[in-house]
């Protein structure tokens, strides 16, 4: 898939799902995930290892607690 046909998709999804641009960009994808998985294991070091982060302390960053 090119770089050109990712941004098409990525950005036919955000405005089917009604989701202003500003709400949502392609970075927030990372976090995301590295989100999902801390809450889906209770272990913030299983997002460490899944984004490649050396230190904890930088999985922090991008981990958004939703409770």
């Amino acid at each position: 898939m090119t770089l050109r046909a990712l941004q098409y998709r990525f950005r036919a999804a955000r405005e089917a799902a009604e989701i202003a641009a500003a709400d949502f960009q392609f970075r927030d994808l990372r976090a995301k995930a590295g989100t999902d998985k801390t809450e889906a294991t209770g272990d913030i070091r299983h997002a460490q290892k899944q984004l490649g982060h050396g230190s904890v302390v930088m999985t922090e960053h991008y981990v958004r607690p939703t409770h």
